[in-house]
């Protein structure tokens, strides 16, 4: 008999929860285990990670050079003590933000730390509203909203033009390089201390006070100003204490090598403080899962080896790309890794069961994967998958101290959730307030879900798309968007990173395919066509090894709602700046048909030309 091959111990619980079916058909699930108390302040862990470990590195910035500066616990500390001692001093509180226009770096960090231990709220966002958008609306916006009293950019040079776009009489203007634009150099912040001062505003601080603002991703307008208490991060940073990895600093210490920005509440909060929680060693990664900037990823797993991997599904992509075809750089992957997590968007089986494959091949053990729901309004914190499962697509049970409602919707469920770590409202904006949360105080995110089994509800919830990204063809046949995607991608791999689904009020499917960057290259397209949203993959070998995956995936799933009529590559890849995906790499299905709406057409219309692949029932 055939031995089973374990999965690597993690040494979490077991899911205990309860399920209540009220009459009209909804759902309230809970978890069993309490949350107990939690932190008022979230400067606990940095703190306490000092005094325990205080030469530990806390933040590493992984660059092309040999030496990579790093900030240990102690230096983390200091610094953000002198930052706090240099904004008390200048009269800055709780009304008085600061806004980050800068992706992640050291200052960054050391900046949003000694703010918010003493009240003083952040709002980091995202560098697209500075560098990639001519008009500069979101992030005029986004100022204008906030009333901050302080700019801050890494470079004056890079920022300058957004900076000045912005800049009001008595704001500061901090800046770490660059030219200072009339301004503060950050380490200017770091001159004095006053301990007595930092600890009495320190002391200060509740569950109720503000201690950052981020900004939704606006891919359908103006973005949502979310603001995040003390309470609602520590509150998230206990549910994931109690089914996370015990925290073991000196015999098992966490090692993880993160891109992930932090303005978005996942790189922002879920890492950026869980490495705090844990007195770990985060690896600011220069990489991102994008054609052109994987390969620093790549760089930076051989030097850094880290013992937890969390990304977007994309990365996957990438990442099992390289690792099938290099032995040794497999190996110092998995040299250390104890488990892999991934969020934004589900993984699909081909991916997990290609990394299961290289995982017993280099360490004998199956790899624990972790996964979950939630967004910027929860603290990145919801529902989790914390227990061994073969199955992709779970988004798992509720943490500790939440509930969720789930409210019936055609053949699945809306899901909606409260809790300690929900926000009470969107910043300034009670007209979005009172659009978002039902008459039970649930937040209603627009996410649907189903039961994996609905006879046995401990084994998760499974993600179903957005309610508003469903459709129907044209014979009224509804289309599940979110787990469609899925199978397609799995019967294209590894051809294509993801797929953009059309049919709306049409008589079939179709789809319009993000090649994998090996594909791209394989098609000999110029790269001007990269920069056209209507080039389109010609190459008649790689529309044959398409045609042919795609005529077995038709032959599997004849019905309507999953079987694919018409098909083309593109050539161009998708767009940030266009909102046709965010800075996670999840993918704006609506944004990208709006934008490629040319493209659409030749799907339907240009059926003859040896560019659509069009199938017959």
């Amino acid at each position: 008999m055939t031995q089973e091959i374990l999965f690597k111990p993690l040494n979490r619980p077991v899911p205990d929860i309860s399920v209540n079916k009220r009459k009209d058909g909804s759902y309230l699930i809970e978890s069993n285990i309490a949350i107990g108390d939690y932190e008022k302040n979230v400067a606990v862990y940095w703190r306490r990670a000092a005094e325990e470990l205080p030469d530990r590195p806390f933040l590493v910035q992984c660059q092309p050079a040999a030496d990579w500066p790093e900030l240990t616990y102690a230096e983390a500390r200091d610094q953000a003590d002198r930052v706090s001692t240099w904004l008390l001093q200048q009269g800055y509180g709780p009304d008085t933000p600061l806004l980050i226009l800068s992706g992640n770096s050291l200052a960054h960090a050391v900046l949003s730390m000694g703010a918010i231990q003493i009240g003083v709220p952040i709002v980091p966002v995202s560098p697209s509203f500075s560098l990639m958008t001519g008009d500069y609306s979101k992030l005029k916006y986004a100022a204008e909203l906030v009333g901050a009293r302080m700019i801050f950019a890494e470079s004056g040079d890079v920022y300058g033009k957004a900076i000045q776009t912005i800049l009001k009489p008595g704001m500061d203007v901090v800046t770490v390089g660059g030219e200072a634009h009339g301004g503060l150099r950050f380490q200017d912040m770091l001159a004095g201390m006053d301990a007595a001062l930092v600890a009495e505003a320190y002391d200060k601080v509740d569950r109720l006070s503000l201690a950052k603002i981020l900004f939704t991703s606006g891919s359908t307008g103006m973005p949502k100003a979310v603001p995040n208490t003390q309470g609602m991060i520590c509150s998230a940073l206990k549910m994931h204490e109690l089914i996370g990895e015990p925290r073991d600093p000196i015999n098992n210490p966490m090692i993880t090598l993160d891109w992930l920005p932090w303005h978005h509440t996942y790189g922002g909060n879920v890492n950026f403080f869980g490495t705090m929680r844990l007195a770990g060693t985060l690896y600011m990664d220069d990489g991102k899962p994008m054609p052109g900037m994987f390969q620093r990823t790549i760089d930076n797993i051989r030097r850094v080896r880290p013992t937890r991997f969390s990304s977007v599904p994309m990365a996957f992509s990438f990442l099992l790309d390289e690792l099938e075809a290099d032995e040794i750089l497999a190996e110092a992957f998995f040299d250390r890794l104890n488990v892999c997590n991934y969020g934004g968007a589900a993984l699909s089986q081909e991916l997990y069961e290609r990394t299961q494959v290289l995982s017993i091949r280099h360490t004998g053990y199956r790899m624990p994967f972790g996964t979950g729901w939630g967004s910027t309004e929860t603290v990145g914190t919801g529902t989790a998958v914390y227990w061994n499962t073969e199955k992709v697509g779970l988004i798992g049970v509720p943490y500790s101290g939440v509930q969720v409602k789930l409210v019936p919707v055609a053949d699945k469920y809306e899901i909606r959730i409260r809790g300690p770590h929900v926000h009470d409202g969107y910043y300034k904006r009670p007209d979005l307030t009172d659009q978002y949360f039902d008459d039970e105080g649930f937040y209603c995110i627009g996410d649907a879900v189903s039961f994996e089994d609905p006879d046995s509800p401990e084994k998760g919830l499974r993600f179903s798309g957005r309610v508003s990204e469903d459709f129907k063809l044209s014979n009224g046949t509804w289309v599940n968007m979110g787990a469609l995607r899925l199978s397609i991608i799995d019967a294209l791999d590894p051809l294509v990173r993801d797929v953009v689904i059309t049919g709306h009020d049409r008589e079939a499917l179709g789809i319009l395919i993000v090649p994998a960057e090996g594909l791209l290259k394989r098609s000999g397209l110029p790269d001007v066509a990269r920069s056209d949203v209507t080039a389109v993959i010609k190459d008649a070998s790689i529309l044959d090894e398409i045609r042919s995956r795609l005529e077995t995936y038709n032959r599997r799933n004849p019905s309507k709602s999953r079987w694919v009529g018409h098909a083309l590559v593109m050539a161009a890849p998708l767009s940030v700046d266009r909102n046709e995906i965010t800075d996670k790499q999840y993918i704006n299905q609506n944004a990208v048909l709006e934008n490629r709406a040319e493209l659409v057409r030749r799907l339907y219309e240009d059926t003859a030309s040896d560019q659509i692949l069009t199938f017959n029932e």
